[in-house]
């Protein structure tokens, strides 16, 4: 009786899918495709045997834990084999005797309800012992040389992928270190007063769609666009800087702009009328209708063909809100 929910076909397809993705980029020809085809075939052989066996009564993700393994030491082993230079006609047999070795050691572990570490240690441990042995037997048959064996026993696949995501995790690690370290030192050659403007401006900015972040933060000095996007990603920014403070530097990164308030105003009334004299006005007053008194005020105002007063900044972003919306 199948399993419910495990359909070996499709699960040894992926598998062998996946291990596609990953053969490293010196295996290349028929030695690429037979690692693929290894995986799918034995991971398929291993799900029929699953489902087939009523008296195991596995439910779908022991069966694929059992599976999983499979396809994995077959990938890995199939490229000990390769990279070591084993004869491609012995191939076949010595994997074959790891597949059954991880078939039954995996089965086995599942049954006692072995921690996930330890059944993942005691099958790689089985499987290195049957890999050894497999080797040793072709070599008393006169099959392969010392030389041979030591050098098909001297290469790890699985080793190799270890320690190579050690390495870029410590680069990864190292890479966030030094960008920290950048970061602080920018923080600290500017001054307090700057600091505070900056931190106002990342909570502003963070609100805005990523496309205007963008835009914005491409106005700035690179020093300190780096600084806003740092403040930008702190969480519970809005709740270390004191409201009162937040204020100030609002009006004093107003006071420092140009004096263009009345044209730019006048410009924005223009865009703001454009938007609903060719927009449908219930669908505009629903999409405002969830929104703060002066904002509905000033949107529907213009319907009426009044104009009411509000920060250019905050002008802007409705109306490329309502543009956004409205299509």
């Amino acid at each position: 009786m199948p399993i419910e929910g495990f359909d070996f076909k499709e699960f040894a397809k992926s598998l062998a899918d996946q291990a596609s993705q990953v053969i490293p980029e010196d295996i290349q020809g028929p030695d690429r495709q037979y690692i693929v085809n290894i995986v799918y075939n034995f991971c398929y052989m291993a799900g029929e045997a699953l489902s087939n066996d009523t008296a195991l009564n596995f439910n779908a993700e022991q069966a694929s834990i059992v599976t999983q393994f499979i396809g994995e030491w077959a990938f890995h082993k199939s490229i000990d084999l390769i990279k070591g230079n084993v004869d491609p006609q012995f191939r076949d047999g010595i994997l074959q005797k790891i597949a059954f070795t991880v078939f039954e050691i995996a089965k086995q572990a599942i049954i006692k309800n072995l921690p996930q570490g330890d059944m993942i240690a005691v099958v790689e441990h089985h499987v290195k012992r049957a890999y050894v042995e497999a080797l040793e037997e072709l070599k008393a048959k006169g099959a392969m040389t010392d030389e041979q064996v030591n050098q098909a026993e001297s290469y790890s696949n699985i080793d190799a992928m270890a320690q190579q995501v050690q390495q870029e995790a410590a680069a990864a690690e190292a890479q966030q270190a030094q960008t920290a370290g950048q970061a602080e030192n920018q923080i600290a050659q500017v001054s307090d007063n700057k600091i505070l403007k900056l931190a106002t401006l990342a909570m502003v900015i963070k609100r805005l769609p990523p496309n205007r972040q963008k835009a914005l933060l491409g106005k700035f000095d690179k020093q300190d666009a780096q600084i806003v996007e740092e403040y930008a990603r702190m969480e519970g920014l809005e709740n270390k800087i004191d409201t009162n403070v937040s204020i100030k530097c609002i009006k004093e990164i107003q006071d420092s702009l140009p004096e263009t308030h009345r044209v730019n105003m006048e410009r924005l009334f223009e865009r703001l009328h454009a938007i609903v004299d060719n927009g449908n006005i219930p669908k505009i007053s629903n999409i405002v209708g969830k929104e703060r008194t002066r904002v509905k005020k000033f949107v529907l105002g213009a319907a009426d063909n009044k104009n009411y007063e509000i920060a250019p900044m905050v002008g802007n972003i409705i109306c490329q809100y309502l543009e956004e919306k409205l299509g």
